[in-house]
């Protein structure tokens, strides 16, 4: 069954509440004291006063500097704010507090990667713009109150343009632009491979604010945005450009004053949105333009005659509730056909796909639809007993050991591993502040056991030699590096999650279930991603090959190996690397050999270098394959891909 771009596919239409949508889609913030000797940086050391009296522009911006350059690829230390009212009249940059900078004098105009910057708690801690703030008042030179940028060899790179914003973290804090400044950009950011925005309230007066989160500089992610929510502005998210894609889950947007979303040509992987206003919630017309929206609800009011999705590109809705506008999807693309809405009650769009879809199955399918668990919610408690896990792989085992619940490790440490980590006993949280596990040889570099807690939960972690799930608990990971081998899940009863990770190599055995959340893929001959008989599921995959005859893979990177398991892929994105034809690669990009795969994608890169071969339907060596362009022709992407064996 072959299906010609823009067409509705599959399309159910009902009018019933969606009751996994009853709580709202916003968590309560951790309130988060650092341990003692913990390595994290108080603002309040360099002069901050969080009284909502003093400007503590410099003081931040200080505090910044003095400690973003330190091992700015791995290991930087956590920037912490204690509560209170922080006033700023200036942007608070990932950059510099140099001599020479504007002159061009200094290296990359003095943006650098992975700034961590977390408050005590998301309602205690508020970075508050100065009411009619000079440099904000014109809407049409907007500006930046908190910024995040990429590094880059151009000494002039003074808008912190590029695509090595590598792992900048803003968490757990309340951003407000005040009253008056109607140019004022909350929160520009900035990352690449992972990084996030989470646990974050970002508010603006009534007719104040220009942007709540702005991703429009040369390239937007792969990042995460998580449990965040914009109040007013006129836009609450922009995003532009064609790489490299955003993942998004427990945003809330509500009196946004011209659209809620506006996306020129970019990916967007969306869950558990609510929009309340009188504005379309999002806007597209370009082609290559993607939105996925999943288990969400948008709210219009005054908007009868409006729709709440303008799009001329990819569009794909499961259960998302629909009030109040006169129509779903407004198609602006040529010979595009609109998704109208219910007229007298709310309409729920329980699975609708706007572009190219393609059943590649000898006897039909449909998508797969896998239940979907919750990224685990872990709050440390304020008295919980913080134990040092040392700097060697013996005294980490030793204070998994001890009964520890809680364990820290320092940043800026490359902790050695003679032999595989074990994790049991009681441990509930390993908090990494950015330290380094270096796996022994030939080992695996951590293995999850059984233990008393039933999740066991690793953040800001950098983990070479990978990571063995092998027991029946959940294990979680998030905002972490997985180098040279990934997650293998063995235990059959067993969960696992990740979110906002870098890595490759992942394997889920039979039995499992394991959902991903910004998962970013990279290089190798082996596949990306295989699944063994599991049930895996992942919103917003970016992959990425080496050039084809690269010594870093000579047949370049098949990206997803499905066997008799259920795989399923809302919002990737396959990029391939090279100029010229003789790079494309060699592999598929996805092999089938049993089970069953539902995909929605989008390709990038030079034409010339992308995958031939889509899909391969039995094992590498003995396959049949689907030819790429005879499935896609010049389609950007698809709106739903569907195998089953």
């Amino acid at each position: 069954m072959h299906h010609s771009a823009h067409t509705l596919f599959g399309s159910l239409i009902l009018g019933a509440a969606l009751p996994l949508l009853a709580q709202s889609p916003v968590h309560s913030g951790w309130h988060f004291t650092p341990p003692a000797n913990s390595g994290v940086i108080n603002v309040r050391d360099y002069g901050a006063k969080g009284d909502g009296v003093t400007d503590d522009t410099a003081a931040i911006n200080l505090a910044i500097s003095e400690n973003i350059d330190e091992h700015r690829y791995r290991s930087n230390p956590f920037i912490w704010l204690p509560n209170g009212t922080y006033l700023i009249s200036g942007p608070i940059e990932s950059r510099l507090v140099t001599e020479g900078i504007e002159q061009g004098k200094v290296w990359s105009a003095g943006w650098r990667s992975m700034l961590l910057l977390m408050g005590e708690s998301r309602d205690g801690v508020v970075l508050r713009l100065k009411d009619n703030a000079p440099g904000y008042g014109d809407a049409d030179k907007p500006k930046w109150v908190l910024a995040t940028g990429s590094e880059d060899d151009n000494r002039r790179n003074f808008k912190g343009r590029g695509n090595r914003a590598f792992r900048h973290m803003i968490r757990n804090l309340t951003v407000d632009v005040g009253a008056g400044n109607p140019g004022a950009i909350a929160i520009d950011f900035m990352a690449n491979n992972r990084g996030t925005v989470s646990d974050v309230s970002i508010r603006a007066a009534a007719g104040s604010g220009h942007t709540g989160i702005n991703m429009t500089r040369d390239w937007p992610g792969p990042a995460m945005i998580y449990d965040v929510s914009i109040d007013g502005f006129a836009r609450g998210i922009a995003m532009s450009h064609y790489q490299f894609g955003m993942t998004f889950e427990r945003i809330l947007l509500r009196g946004q004053r011209r659209v809620g979303i506006s996306n020129n040509n970019n990916l967007l992987a969306m869950r558990k949105v609510i929009f309340e206003g009188s504005v379309p919630f999002y806007e597209s017309s370009a082609g290559h333009g993607m939105l996925t929206l999943l288990d969400s609800r948008l709210t219009g009011t005054g908007t009868s005659n409006q729709a709440a999705i303008i799009s001329g590109g990819i569009v794909n809705l499961r259960r998302v509730e629909v009030n109040g506008f006169g129509t779903v999807i407004r198609n602006v693309a040529k010979n595009g056909k609109d998704l109208p809405a219910n007229s007298t009650r709310a309409t729920l769009v329980r699975h609708h796909d706007q572009g190219l879809v393609h059943d590649a199955s000898p006897n039909g399918t449909s998508s797969l639809d896998l239940p979907i668990e919750e990224f685990p919610k872990q709050i440390p408690p304020a008295d919980a007993d913080w134990v040092d896990g040392g700097n060697s792989g013996e005294s980490l085992q030793a204070a998994i050991d001890s009964g520890a619940e809680w364990i820290y490790l320092k940043p800026g440490q490359t902790i050695e591993l003679e032999e595989t980590l074990i994790v049991r006993g009681k441990v509930k949280r390993i908090q990494g502040f950015s330290a380094f596990l270096k796996g022994p040889e030939n080992q695996i570099g951590v293995r999850i056991g059984e233990g008393d807690s039933p999740l066991v939960m690793f953040d800001n972690l950098y983990i070479n030699r990978g990571i063995e799930q092998a027991s029946t608990r959940t294990f979680a990971f998030r905002h972490g590096d997985l180098e040279d081998v990934g997650l293998h899940a063995t235990q059959a009863g067993g969960k696992s999650h990740v979110m906002d990770i870098i890595g490759r190599g992942y394997q889920i055995h039979a039995g499992h279930q394991f959902w991903g959340r910004q998962v970013n893929s990279e290089f190798g001959e082996e596949p990306l991603f295989t699944n063994l008989g599991g049930d895996a599921w992942l919103l917003g995959f970016k992959m990425e090959t080496s050039p084809r005859g690269s010594k870093d893979s000579p047949g370049s990177t098949p990206s997803l190996l499905n066997r008799s398991g259920n795989l399923e892929v809302l919002g990737g994105l396959l990029y391939t690397l090279g100029s010229r034809p003789e790079h494309a690669p060699r592999v598929p990009a996805f092999t089938n050999e049993q089970g069953r795969i539902s995909l929605s994608f989008r390709i990038n890169g030079r034409p010339e270098t992308y995958y031939h071969t889509l899909l391969r339907t039995d094992s590498f060596e003995n396959g049949t394959d689907l030819n790429r362009r005879e499935i896609m022709g010049h389609a950007p992407g698809m709106a739903l891909f569907l195998d089953e064996r």
